[in-house]
């Protein structure tokens, strides 16, 4: 079975790490991921956005639980046409049964703010392995 990380690799997701240390994802503008008009797919810069986000809200979370997207809202101000693009997350909320997770996404090299989403996670506990119960909410 393939795993969804080597869909995001074979799209042309990549984590890495900045200069202070923090985890960031990158999507660099290539000729399969661009849209019509030559700018990064919206739908793809809004995956880029949840798999940062989802990556930080999984830190916060016990070795026995994970998270699912709830709730995912992106803004966006500006085409993406060549560098990268860079999201960068902040957790806003760490709750018990939830993770609500900031990720601005950033033209690279120009350091331009191209879109800003808000990812909602719900925690979601593994009772036995393979089966996963939601948590109240």
């Amino acid at each position: 079975m393939q795993q969804i990380s080597e869909l995001f690799g074979h799209i042309g997701y990549r984590k890495e790490r900045d200069a202070d240390g923090s985890l960031v994802w990158e999507l660099p503008v290539a000729p399969h991921v661009v849209n019509t008009a030559g700018g990064l797919q919206g739908g793809l810069i809004a995956t880029l956005a949840d798999i940062a986000a989802g990556t930080l809200a999984l830190e916060t979370r016990p070795p026995n639980a994970g998270v699912v997207t709830s709730d995912l809202s992106v803004r966006y101000f500006r085409p993406i046409t060549g560098g990268a693009a860079r999201a960068v997350s902040r957790i806003v909320h760490a709750g018990k049964r939830s993770v609500v997770v900031q990720v601005e996404v950033i033209e690279i090299p120009g350091n331009e703010l191209a879109a800003l989403a808000t990812v909602n996670f719900a925690t979601v506990e593994f009772a036995n392995r393979g089966t996963t119960t939601a948590t109240d909410a």
